[in-house]
């Protein structure tokens, strides 16, 4: 589910502006629900043709109708951003049929979460993408993934990618015990469900107290941490500080940070 990602560093006016994808038009073909908290929404359109394959933890934008709106106003390229506009991660794409699936966390009122909660077959929304993710070191045999309900659909297609000689532990926060669901991968999985609350101020809270019951991860572990902003930065350091690890083991994603509208899509924590 959603957003992503260090605080926006200062613009280079020498650096060339980013190339927008151009925005395709879909509608959404099926919403499953999965859970209280949880939608998995299929889209589905002709302009998906062509739409190119995603890595694991990958991104798009979506486009959502502002209020009085039966559907988004397609951007134009130079034009302004939308206003409604959210990042997920795409849980699966099937060119073939033309479709992406999507899970939605219904966190409260929002854009993306609104329009989630109501989503019905034959709405229509903008999508955009997809942007680069994390690409796991395959040849490593130990991998510490450690992630809030925001960013299951990437630590699912991280598990997917792993090979049977690598070894996975999880950690997952979630708002309760009955958003857990089977995790799939050929490595060997051990998975940890952390129940939150419907308090969203204690987010990382379970994360970083379960951290604390593991063994420190060795020298060779690859560590993806992806949740709250404030949260990563915190467990990051927690990791560096108490269990020793190397900086350069972790990869961090900030996907969504509390009382932030519009948190930016590339928020790393490396400034932690």
């Amino acid at each position: 589910m959603t957003t992503t990602h260090s605080l926006p560093a200062s613009p280079n006016p020498e650096a060339p502006a980013r190339k927008r994808r151009p925005p395709r038009r879909v509608e959404v073909s099926r919403v499953e629900v999965l859970s209280l908290a949880m939608r998995r929404i299929t889209l589905k359109g002709a302009e998906l043709e062509g739409f190119p394959p995603v890595g694991p933890a990958s991104y798009i934008k979506l486009i959502f109708p502002e209020p009085g709106q039966t559907e988004p106003v397609r951007p134009l390229p130079d034009g302004p951003r939308a206003v409604s506009m959210r990042t997920y991660t795409p849980l699966a794409v099937r060119p073939e049929a033309l479709e992406v699936d999507v899970d939605f966390v219904l966190h409260g009122e929002g854009p993306a979460s609104t329009w989630a909660a109501q989503a019905s077959v034959g709405q229509v929304l903008y999508l955009m993408g997809p942007g680069p993710g994390y690409q796991p070191d395959t040849a490593c045999t130990e991998h510490l993934l450690l992630a809030d309900d925001s960013a299951l659909p990437a630590v699912e297609t991280i598990l997917a990618t792993l090979p049977a000689s690598a070894r996975a532990r999880v950690l997952l926060e979630v708002i309760s015990d009955a958003e857990q669901r089977p995790l799939h991968s050929a490595a060997k999985l051990e998975v940890s469900w952390l129940a939150r609350g419907t308090n969203h101020r204690a987010a990382g809270q379970p994360l970083a107290a379960a951290l604390r019951t593991l063994a420190p991860p060795g020298p060779d572990t690859r560590i993806y941490l992806a949740c709250e902003a404030a949260a990563m930065r915190r467990i990051r350091q927690q990791l560096v500080d108490e269990l020793g690890v190397s900086r350069s083991q972790i990869v961090g994603r900030g996907y969504w940070k509390l009382d932030v509208v519009n948190h930016p899509d590339h928020d790393y924590g490396d400034d932690a």
